[in-house]
C-alpha cells in the first residue's frame, strides 16, 4: 500500500495537472472571456511551453497547507508532462503520440502504466484539441482577490467539472502583470483549495518531445493505471487520511 506521504503527493500532483487543463480551458473571445483567451492563447497555441508552478492545498481539518514545487511541459497535440521538485518527486506524464499516460512515485518505487485513453478526457482534450479549448466559454467575470497578502486582478469563470465525475468546483485565474501570462489558478471545492502559481514560463522555437519522457531507474516495477482512483479525492486513493 502506498505510504500517507505518497497518497498526498499524488493528489497535489494530479490535482495541478487538472489545474492546468481547467486553467487553459480558455473561454471564447467575448467579453471578459476574450481577455482570459488572449492570456491562455500563447500557451496553447506554442510549439511548446514549460512553466515552474508551486502548489499549496489547503488542510480541510485546519493544519497548515501542503506545499509542492514542480516543474510542468507542455506540448500542444502532443502531451503534458509534471514533475516535482526532488529525489522523491513524482511524475505524471500524457504522451498522445506514445499512445500512454504514466505515473511515477520514487516513494514506492513504482511506476504505473495505462494506455492514452484511459486519461481524463479534459487532459486529453486539452493535448488533442487545444484549438478547441480556445472556441469554449466558462462565463469568465472581473474579481479582484488577495493572494498571499497582496491584491490581484483575476477573473473568475463558472462552476465545471474537474473530472468525469459530478464534483465542482470555484476557479478563479489571475495573470502576471509584466508578461500577461497566467500567474495563479485557484480552484476550490466545499472540502479544500489547490492554489497553483506559474513562473518562468518558456516557449522553445520548437517541440521536444524528450520532455515528455519518465526516466526511472532499471528494474523499477510496474503496474496498471487507474486514473479514476488518482482522481479520487476522497479517503483512500489519492486523498488525505481521516483521524
Amino acid at each position: 500500500m502506498p505510504s500517507r506521504r505518497a497518497r498526498n503527493g499524488a493528489a497535489l500532483g494530479v490535482g495541478f495537472v487538472v489545474a492546468f487543463a481547467v486553467a487553459l480551458g480558455a473561454p471564447s473571445a467575448m467579453g471578459e472571456d476574450g481577455v482570459v483567451s488572449r492570456m491562455l492563447r500563447r500557451v496553447l497555441t506554442a510549439p511548446q511551453a514549460t512553466a515552474n508552478v508551486v502548489l499549496e492545498r489547503s488542510d480541510p481539518f485546519g493544519g497548515p497547507p501542503e506545499r509542492e514545487r514542480g516543474r510542468v511541459w507542455y506540448i500542444p497535440g502532443r502531451g503534458l508532462r509534471y514533475r516535482a521538485n526532488g529525489s522523491q518527486g513524482m511524475q505524471i506524464a500524457l504522451d498522445r503520440s506514445a499512445d500512454r499516460m504514466l505515473l511515477y512515485r520514487p516513494a514506492e518505487p513504482k511506476v504505473y502504466k495505462g494506455n492514452w485513453s484511459k486519461a481524463p478526457s479534459k487532459l486529453r482534450r486539452l493535448v488533442a484539441e487545444p484549438e478547441r479549448v480556445l472556441e469554449g466559454s466558462l462565463g469568465a467575470e472581473a474579481e479582484k482577490r488577495s493572494v498571499r497578502g497582496a491584491p490581484r486582478d483575476g477573473w473568475s469563470l463558472q462552476p465545471t467539472s474537474l473530472d468525469d465525475s459530478d464534483a465542482r468546483a470555484t476557479i478563479w485565474i489571475s495573470p502576471d502583470p509584466q508578461s500577461g501570462l497566467p500567474r495563479f489558478v485557484s480552484i476550490a471545492s466545499d472540502v479544500d483549495t489547490l492554489l497553483v502559481e506559474f513562473g518562468s514560463w518558456s516557449f522553445p522555437q520548437a517541440a521536444r518531445p524528450g520532455d515528455l519522457s519518465v526516466r526511472v531507474p532499471r528494474g523499477t516495477p510496474e503496474g496498471p493505471l487507474d486514473p479514476r482512483e488518482l482522481l479520487d479525492t476522497k479517503d483512500g486513493a489519492g486523498g488525505r487520511e481521516r483521524r
